[in-house]
């Protein structure tokens, strides 16, 4: 994963979570923030992906909502038909194998407190996990399509 963005030095997890709160706040709907091991290149044949790569992925949807998907493998890009957020069950922890990468959940939620405590918790948490000093962040702004004049 590479760093995209100017990260403040961030030397306790509480620190990690207020800073994420702040990155989540008030974000355009279609923006993805990744988190995981600062520094890792995945693959450019998935079929040769076998690492095992502890992360996190927040989509920015309609009215607010966060998607905050967990993994042990890179999570792909999804390619989302909507940003609606109608019919979705909020704050529930999901399972389902929805997400092919998805290894470990995924969840819906208004509270960016809890979307960045569900970020943080996984890699506090996880021996797998890098620790603090080697996560990295990167963001992708949605594409804006140009308006006629």
């Amino acid at each position: 994963m590479n760093d995209s963005t100017d990260v403040p030095e961030i030397n306790t997890w509480d620190g990690m979570i207020d800073w994420l709160v702040d990155s989540f706040t008030d974000k355009p709907t279609g923006l993805v923030i990744d988190l995981g091991p600062s520094g890792y290149v995945a693959p450019l044949d998935q079929d040769e992906d076998e690492d095992l790569v502890v992360c996190a992925q927040v989509h920015v949807l309609a009215d607010g909502v966060l998607m905050v998907r967990r993994s042990r493998t890179v999570l792909g890009r999804l390619r989302l038909d909507t940003h609606a957020v109608d019919g979705l069950e909020l704050d529930r922890w999901f399972f389902d194998g929805h997400f092919d990468d998805c290894t470990d959940g995924y969840l819906f939620t208004r509270d960016v407190t809890l979307a960045a405590d569900a970020c943080v918790s996984w890699f506090r948490d996880n021996p797998d996990a890098p620790p603090l000093d080697e996560l990295g962040c990167e963001y992708e702004f949605p594409d804006t399509l140009p308006t006629g004049t």
